[in-house]
């Protein structure tokens, strides 16, 4: 795959009136030193060529366990899919890959998978938007381009993905900029008919963030049942939440309605940037339309995520400390049994990160009426950590909404425009409206039991990747004529860490050194997945293990860090 990359990507552009990049000396001979030549097993080889490309977030990025590395990208769809196109292609096909620190390998390398973390259908064009970070109207950031001229310099998510395609653009560049810079030189080697296969699977995160009651900035949302925890925190940690909740830079009460409707796109904003995005694409690229297609995603439900516990999830994991615990009367029960599955919007839910300090706190003595203040509406927290069903409701309008919004401007796009639901497959296989049955287990939204998700609850593990490279290969066979092999998903089940073998609550997880809030979720491993009486074994200190944590974390707001700083 490597060795057809450079003869596309090295040689300058040919579009009229584009910047070209003086490249210092030695940056051609590294490219070429780390990007092997092409032979001429290219020339004798009969099958097609296809540049795979796709514009995503965390999810075609790779994401699992709230951190970004090879283990995850070599395991999510988007290279799933390259593995099978390339039983029946010649892909073109490069992956940013990072080190368990989070840094680039291969840094020279063009990258053709262009999904970062935490993009919206506003960052991927560079744009900040408004609403999520408190400003009057939306703005292009720095912080959503790839603007370095130095490895070393690779710090944030947009320039670790996307170098060193600014380099061959001479200006920095947003990911629909190196898309285009992708696409034009293919369009410019008069030797290649190769065909670009591009995903474009953006707009998850334009309801994230209202549904999971984490991010944003000014003020920054957090569910954490501050006032409870605060007695285990060290001295630092509380004074440093407890100034940026008085000074208004966090807030502890992400479900609220304006707190969710804060972090939710507004629809016409989503219609009109999708439709602008696919004019770009459409009408800016050199590549003739007969040479691309692009295969826009739908978005599934978020409420539909592991992440989101229901009364069910709580007892089922706190009655292993407590076995007469129950949640209060005023927290909402999920379905009763012979209900519809799929209505799972019914019940009230709460964040991973709540349950994990209400499980921390009962675990370290605290009795269940102390725990259940973070439930009950009126109690401490004054129901802000509790997303109801009306809530969850008004997210998934929202979703329909964004997903109408894809499809109206995939059809004015033209015939090289598909749609591929992939939002409403993925929707009906958590809720069970659709089972998907592996060796004996059906998959399920449910966190750890579910075999959906890795630990984050959020983004899916090995097996759910699978699926989802499956349901697209389905599609691209359909569309091309193809027979790329779909992938066993038994067999990716048998590897897959987040799976729950003994069937105790619990996944064993990846083997490898945590870092940052993947720490948190590394208490919550099972230390023995072949024996169900063992229990995950939160260590003594665990509340000083949280501080050190989540003091690192909040480090990274810098009003926060400023204050850090003032008070040494």
């Amino acid at each position: 795959m490597e060795e057809c990359i450079v003869q596309y990507f090295v040689r300058p552009s040919t579009r009229k009136n584009s910047r070209h990049l003086a490249f210092p000396p030695v940056l051609p001979l590294l490219l070429l030193f780390l990007l092997p030549v092409a032979g001429s097993a290219k020339a004798a080889d009969q099958r097609p060529e296809i540049l795979l490309s796709a514009v995503g977030d965390s999810l075609t990025q790779g994401t699992m366990d709230a951190a970004n590395h090879a283990l995850g990208t070599w395991n999510a769809y988007l290279h799933r899919i390259s593995e099978s196109l390339a039983q029946v292609s010649i892909p073109i096909f490069s992956e940013p890959v990072l080190n368990l620190s989070g840094r680039r390998l291969f840094p020279f390398r063009i990258p053709t998978n262009l999904g970062v973390d935490g993009a919206d259908i506003f960052s991927i064009e560079g744009i900040e938007y408004y609403k999520r970070v408190g400003a009057e109207d939306s703005f292009l950031s720095p912080s959503c381009l790839c603007d370095k001229k130095l490895p070393r310099g690779l710090t944030d998510a947009y320039d670790k993905v996307l170098y060193p395609l600014n380099l061959l653009a001479g200006q920095p560049v947003s990911k629909i900029d190196a898309l285009r810079v992708l696409l034009d030189r293919l369009a410019a080697d008069e030797s290649s008919s190769a065909h670009a296969l591009v995903i474009f699977w953006a707009g998850n995160n334009d309801s994230s963030l209202a549904t999971l009651g984490t991010g944003g900035a000014n003020p920054v949302f957090l569910p954490f049942p501050f006032d409870l925890i605060a007695p285990q925190l060290s001295p630092g940690l509380r004074a440093l939440l407890d100034y940026g909740q008085t000074t208004g830079i966090l807030r502890f009460d992400p479900y609220t309605v304006d707190a969710i409707e804060r972090n939710l796109t507004e629809e016409d904003d989503f219609a009109n940037q999708y439709r602008h995005i696919l004019f770009r694409l459409q009408e800016d690229s050199l590549l003739p339309p007969e040479r691309r297609s692009i295969f826009c995603l739908t978005l599934p439900y978020y409420s539909a995520v592991g992440y989101l516990f229901d009364s069910e999830d709580i007892e089922y994991y706190l009655r292993k400390i407590d076995p007469d615990y129950t949640v209060p009367p005023t927290f909402s029960r999920v379905a009763a049994p012979g209900e519809p599955v799929a209505d799972f919007t019914r019940g009230d839910r709460i964040s991973l990160f709540t349950f994990g300090f209400m499980y921390m706190l009962l675990h370290t003595g605290y009795s269940a009426d102390y725990v259940n203040q973070a439930l009950e509406i009126g109690g401490i927290q004054n129901d802000g950590l509790v997303l109801s069903e009306a809530e969850q409701r008004l997210i998934m309008e929202r979703v329909d909404g964004f997903n109408r919004a894809v499809l109206s401007a995939a059809a004015e796009a033209g015939p090289s425009v598909q749609v591929l639901d992939i939002g409403g497959a993925l929707s009906a296989v958590l809720t069970g409206e659709t089972p998907i049955e592996i060796d004996g287990r059906i998959l399920n939204r449910k966190w750890s039991r579910g075999g959906s998700f890795c630990l984050d609850g959020v983004h899916p593990g090995f097996t759910g990747h699978a699926l989802i490279a499956n349901q697209i290969l389905e599609s691209l066979n359909e569309r091309f004529g193809l027979a790329a092999p779909l992938h066993d998903l038994k067999a990716v089940m048998l590897t897959d860490p987040y799976v729950d073998n003994d069937e105790d609550g619990w996944v064993p997880g990846p083997a490898y050194k945590p870092a940052g809030l993947t720490e948190l979720l590394y208490l919550f491993r099972d230390p023995d997945d072949t024996d169900p009486d063992r229990q995950v074994e939160l260590p003594p200190d665990v509340w000083q293990s949280v501080s050190r944590i989540l003091l690192e974390e909040m480090l990274g707001v810098p009003s926060l860090r400023d204050e850090a700083a003032r008070r040494r």
